[in-house]
């Protein structure tokens, strides 16, 4: 049984029904940067300056997100790759990771009769690094066919109120993910907006004149929406000596003249709104419940009105027209966990084939720059759960295996300056990959926890003043005499029965002053770190993460020399320099952007993370048998 989230926002909003206009959309862009050049050959000079390395200083000195530039960059001497496909992503790990990625065929219809491809003949891939089998074709498309249906079938699925004529969709593996696709289609859908003029009111309470450019009378079957400020242009004559019966008594105490009951109207077309027919509505405009919009102070500016002529002198007020589509507001105002929850729900199903889920970090995310703690966005990780049944009930977990960064950030440029935004949004990037790095080359090691062995964590210190050290009150000019101190209670040194842990006396501040310990562990105490899908032939790790930004992601690889990760996290360069010369240069390697509101997108992506999944997992028992074969 699948439970509804408690976020959905499906069946909330009818896209059909008018409501007051949303905010305007924001434009679909992403970072565009010219990354500055890497030294390969030798470490860059300001790593070597100063008793400590440049990177931890430069890091200090970032005092806002606005001071970080391309010198950022400079310093982690990135060697940034061109955009690729996922054959290219795969195949610049090793010759035979590209065999991981399932070909295109796969998301077609299986044939059961048909031939079996190599991907799943091949013995060397069949079974995993946990002991399970490679998930085969059948599991593949078993979820893909899921990613094919359209975004309103699957939205119209989710209220329970399928189109006529339309079966209800089964949605099984994705569930969660048209969840979150759905509370992001009410921000970033706009191939339904459809703003529409304000409409007109009942008759004015107050007196008014024909404008000179309006004609006296009109078809009954010309109809308009006007300016709800001149609501009613009256004949300056009655056409009776009765007054009509329809007359509403005016608000304000004026002297009026009898008007009749008749409208005069505009075609729309001279408005400037197109062409069409509407009819002339005395209704009032439709007000949403508390449910149906959230309430805003004035409604903002929106997009027909810079195509409006004005007919008079008067400002026409647009701000009260009605809208019908999808959207509630722009992508600037969704929140950010829809974004999470949908990338989240798109990335579960693939990795629960392997046997890996995603679980965020349990202790806060800090990537060690030597002596410095700087904290980084990482909002997922997938780990390797326990072979082991008793510790994975526990909550162990092993790895990680890859990780999740969304950011909310929208409209690069906006601000005139696109490569100040690209750099900051790229090194917020790296700050993720190499968070990840670091927890992968963990693997066999201990923690060492900050201030381990140092004189501050081991030996007693007193400054020397009044009063003697905290807690004694030895002379202190405000301690009160010993007679006045009331005694406490002694107490039974036999525990009474049923006594807990609530019942014993907690440590005074004093006391918790007094103790000497170093600095809180980062590592959890849970995790087995291990870097999962490594070769362990070579020095360099491959670093897998999933970006998101708007309703697009994109998988970055970072290949990083493992001196590289020791130099960063104990800022102490290699005695001696490793044999591979580019070791201080790690690269990074990206995919484009998929849009998940695209059914092409989509399942392009679910094929390529399934191959760096299946790569991750295999089991490098088997490979270390079929290389020891082939040197014999």
């Amino acid at each position: 049984m699948f439970n509804f989230s408690a976020n959905l926002l499906a069946g909330q909003h009818d896209c059909k029904r008018e409501r007051p206009p949303p905010s305007r959309p924001v434009p679909v862009t992403f970072p565009a940067l010219t990354p500055p050049p890497p030294s390969s050959s030798n470490p860059p000079p300001a790593w070597s300056q100063g008793p400590h390395s440049g990177i931890p200083t430069h890091f200090i000195n970032l005092k806002k997100p606005s001071d970080v530039s391309l010198d950022t960059l400079t310093l982690f001497n990135i060697s940034f790759q061109p955009e690729c496909d996922f054959e290219t992503l795969l195949s610049s790990v090793s010759a035979d990771a590209q065999a991981h990625l399932p070909p295109k065929a796969w998301l077609e219809t299986p044939d059961q009769h048909g031939p079996e491809t190599p991907s799943t003949s091949n013995p060397s891939i069949s079974l995993l690094s946990n002991g399970k089998r490679v998930p085969d074709r059948n599991e593949f498309y078993l979820r893909a066919k899921e990613l094919y249906f359209g975004n309103e079938a699957a939205f119209s699925t989710l209220t329970r109120k399928p189109n006529p004529g339309q079966p209800p969709l089964r949605l099984a593996h994705f569930r969660k993910f048209w969840e979150g696709l759905d509370n992001m289609a009410y921000y970033w859908d706009n191939s339904l907006d459809e703003y529409l003029p304000p409409k007109p009111e009942h008759m004015s309470e107050t007196h008014h004149t024909t404008p000179p450019d309006l004609p006296a009378t009109m078809t009954n079957g010309e109809h308009h929406h006007h300016d709800v400020q001149a609501d009613v242009v009256s004949k300056s004559e009655p056409a009776s000596g009765s007054a009509s019966p329809n007359l509403e008594e005016p608000r304000k105490k004026a002297k009026t003249e009898a008007v009749s009951n008749e409208t005069i109207t505009l075609p729309i077309n001279s408005l400037g709104f197109g062409s069409g027919s509407a009819a002339t509505s005395t209704k009032p405009a439709f007000v949403p419940s508390s449910r149906d919009l959230p309430a805003r102070a004035a409604p903002p500016q929106t997009p027909w009105t810079t195509k409006m002529e004005p007919r008079s002198q008067k400002p026409v007020d647009l701000s009260k027209g009605s809208y019908r589509g999808y959207r509630i507001g722009n992508g600037v105002e969704m929140p950010d966990q829809y974004r999470l929850e949908c990338v989240r729900g798109f990335l579960e199903p693939i990795a629960w084939a392997f046997g890996v889920t995603f679980v965020p970090h349990r202790r806060p995310p800090v990537l060690l720059l030597d002596y410095l703690r700087f904290p980084v966005r990482v909002n997922s990780v997938a780990w390797r759960g326990s072979a082991d049944r008793m510790r994975a009930r526990q909550g162990w977990m092993e790895g990680p295996v890859l990780g999740i960064q969304c950011r909310a950030d929208t409209n690069f440029g906006s601000t005139g300056n696109l490569e100040a935004e690209s750099v900051l949004d790229t090194v917020r990037e790296l700050g993720g990959l190499l968070l990840l790095a670091q927890e992968r080359a963990r693997e066999g090691k201990t923690e060492r926890r900050s201030g381990e062995g140092k004189w501050w964590t081991t030996q007693h210190r007193w400054g020397g003043g009044p009063g003697g050290e905290v807690g004694e009150g030895n002379g202190a000019s405000d301690a009160p005499p010993p007679d006045s101190v009331p005694k406490a209670p002694e107490k039974s040194a036999r525990p009474r029965l049923g006594s807990s842990l609530r019942d014993r006396r907690r440590a005074t501040p004093a006391e918790i002053w007094n103790v000497l310990k170093p600095g809180n562990p980062l590592w959890d105490p849970k995790i087995v770190y291990e870097a999962i899908g490594k070769d362990r032939s070579v020095e360099w790790d491959e670093i897998i993460m999933v970006s998101s930004l708007n309703h697009h992601i994109s998988v970055l690889k970072l290949r990083v020399h493992s001196a590289y990760v020791r130099y960063l996290t104990e800022g102490t360069l290699p005695e001696a320099p490793p044999s591979d010369p580019d070791w201080c240069s790690p690269k990074l390697h990206r995919t484009r952007w998929f849009d998940l509101f695209n059914v092409e997108d989509r399942t392009e992506a679910m094929r390529g993370i399934w191959g760096v999944m299946s790569y991750l997992m295999r089991s490098q028992e088997r490979e270390n048998v079929d290389a020891t074969m082939k040197e014999r």
